[in-house]
């Protein structure tokens, strides 16, 4: 039973810092969609939405392909570090942080399209009833902030998967260097 409160406190604390390293720069991006928003909403329409919303489901989608690429190269050599440590050496701290990295872009981008997909069909729910009539400028405003929202979010993941890009070929060009040097001696 104590084990049981032991890993319930654990569990809470690892959400609580999870939550909080992701709560604070969450909070930045929705505030500068809000605000990008607030400046352009009246200057803005739905033809123009939807075509960042279709590029966005584009760029969410091959991310999310090359991302899940990545980990399949990756995870076998992972699964096999932590199955069986006495044949394979330990898994390098960078690869996992790689690995974890490319899950949570993975996960950004399902985000991405799932949000895409809810906010076409709200669109569509809601276009419909008196209730957007009434209040057009909150929706539009909501509609605008959550556009640029995903739009940020998708930014940052591009740029982890280019950074995890540079970073591997990086970590090839030092290895062919020390096998060089390997050699020469």
């Amino acid at each position: 039973m104590n084990t049981n409160k032991e890993s319930i406190l654990v569990f809470l604390r690892t959400l609580g810092e999870f939550l909080k390293s992701r709560a604070i720069p969450h909070s930045f991006y929705l505030g500068c969609s809000f605000l990008v928003s607030y400046y352009i909403y009246g200057s803005i329409s739905l033809i123009e939405i939807r075509v960042v919303t279709g590029t966005l489901q584009n760029i969410s989608a091959a991310v999310f392909t090359l991302s899940g690429i990545w980990i399949a190269y990756s995870y076998p050599q992972a699964i096999a570090a932590y199955t069986s440590p006495s044949n394979v050496k330990v898994l390098p701290n960078d690869e996992a942080k790689r690995i974890e990295s490319l899950v949570l872009i993975i996960l950004t981008s399902a985000f991405v399209i799932s949000s895409i997909l809810l906010f076409n069909l709200s669109y569509f729910i809601f276009s419909k009833l008196n209730i957007y009539y009434d209040n057009r400028f909150y929706f539009k405003l909501a509609g605008a902030s959550f556009v640029v929202y995903l739009s940020l979010l998708q930014l940052k993941a591009i740029f982890v998967v280019m950074m995890t890009n540079v970073s591997f070929v990086n970590e090839l060009h030092h290895k062919k260097t020390e096998r060089s040097a390997d050699r020469d001696l």
